[in-house]
């Protein structure tokens, strides 16, 4: 295979060009403000774990008090010192959990054309900007899937069950296991409010309304808020979809105009009960059909879905397409239409979002040592750019000198973490079931 060629992706001048450059925006989700982040220790091994004392409860509600009873010979010859000690228990829970890494490399860029090309400057500085921001999006996609992992779930049926979560698997695994909530236990129903009565009433049980100085849980008068995140249609539909529930609402807020939460904007933030909503644009959603993958990775990947096998499988929510609609030079993403579709895209989840359901502990380098010179090292996701053959040899099979006076280079990047499982109950995975549209029309007299 020969060594990769420059990436062509800037634009020569053979006719007069605008000179503004626009630049789309990208969703950035909540998942690096929620989580924690602390230091992994330098010397910590491959492995760490974590304790948590439990609670220590009677193991009856109705233990058994004994009268305090005067001295008598034949039943009680202590008397009043007489006493039954009962014993009690603690004990703890030790968790195991394991760094793990990800790299991530940009295009190979030629000095020489950053001289040809018009306004190259500008161009790579908004392409450099772009790359962050990919960057950015698999740090966060890796902590909202972790997340997902370690805390219990619920399928939206009529048992509407949690099973535990997982986070014995360490390093957690690329795909959320969500094995429990096939089969039987598969989501029949959209999110109803009723489910998130139930879920609130756990979440309280476990301890989990305590609030906490960054503010995402509160606790009122009225009550714990938990943070949802969800969809803005599924938040949107959860008073529409009870018609009660949306008549108490009407008639309380009556007169409050926009403030209404039934007729608030769809994507508005609202609270509904113990829920604040945190809207999500792009949510996780599921697929029970086989897919098959078409497309070399990154050159604009198609699903192909089969038949329903029953078996849980994530859709991809984004597509890198190199198609002329939507890019000229280079590949950009576009929003996969399987993953808006819901009779692919099937379910759904939203998630209560809790900072003590796991804390990231981010590995930092050793870049000094006594007697050796050491290259400083960023495990963070900084972008690094590298010239020469370092940003030739070992890619796509490359060999040889290619590059003796550095004019070629690429940008990379490497993150090492672990994440530290916490209170996992404190948090909650819900998966539910997309309803398909049904657009009510007006037929033109």
């Amino acid at each position: 295979m020969a060594c990769t060629n420059p990436f062509d992706v800037l634009r020569a001048k053979t006719e007069d060009l605008g000179p503004h450059l626009l630049v789309r925006a990208s969703w950035k989700d909540p998942w690096l403000n929620l989580v924690p982040r602390a230091d992994y220790p330098q010397g910590a091994g491959y492995v760490r774990s974590s304790f948590t004392v439990g609670r220590s409860e009677p193991a009856t509600d109705e233990e058994t008090w004994a009268a305090i009873a005067a001295i008598d010979a034949n039943t009680n010859p202590q008397g009043a010192c007489n006493i039954t000690y009962n014993q009690t228990y603690v004990g703890l829970k030790e968790d195991q959990y394991k760094p793990e890494n990800f790299g991530l490399m940009g295009p190979l860029v030629c000095q020489d054309d950053l001289v040809m090309y018009w306004n190259s400057k500008e161009f790579w500085e908004k392409y450099f900007q772009a790359l962050e921001k990919r960057n950015r999006k698999s740090v966060i996609n890796r902590l909202g899937n972790i997340y997902r992992q370690y805390v219990p779930k619920a399928s939206a049926n009529a048992n509407f069950a949690f099973i535990n979560g997982d986070y014995a698997t360490q390093p957690a695994p690329a795909t959320v296991n969500v094995t429990g909530l096939q089969g039987g236990n598969i989501p029949t129903s959209e999110l109803t409010q009723e489910m998130l009565d139930s879920t609130s009433i756990e979440l309280s049980e476990e301890g989990a309304d305590e609030p906490n100085s960054n503010g995402w849980i509160t606790q009122g008068a009225d009550g714990p808020i938990f943070p949802l995140y969800i969809g803005q249609q599924m938040s949107h539909r959860l008073l529409l979809n009870n018609s009660e529930l949306r008549s108490d609402f009407n008639n309380s807020f009556q007169g409050w105009g926009d403030a209404n939460p039934v007729i608030k904007r769809l994507g508005a933030s609202r609270i509904i009960k113990n829920f604040r909503h945190v809207i999500n644009r792009f949510p996780a959603r599921w697929t029970t059909q086989q897919v098959d993958t078409t497309g070399a990775q990154g050159q604009g990947i198609g699903y192909v879905y089969g038949a329903d096998d029953g078996v849980l499988k994530r859709v991809p929510t984004w597509q890198m397409s190199t198609s002329s609609t939507y890019a000229t030079k280079g590949q950009v993403a576009i929003v996969n239409p399987s993953w808006r579709n819901p009779s692919l895209a099937v379910y759904e989840s939203c998630e209560v979002l809790n900072p003590w359901v796991m804390t990231e502990e981010v590995l930092m380098p050793m870049n000094s040592a006594p007697g050796m010179k050491l290259k400083a090292q960023n495990y963070f996701g900084e972008w690094v750019f590298v010239t020469g053959n370092d940003a030739l040899l070992g890619i796509s099979s490359c060999a040889g000198i290619q590059d003796p006076l550095h004019k070629q280079g690429r940008h990379f990047a490497e993150y090492r973490h672990a994440l530290k499982p916490q209170f996992p109950l404190f948090g909650r995975m819900l998966l539910f079931k997309r309803c398909a549209n049904a657009f009510d029309t007006v037929t033109c007299s």
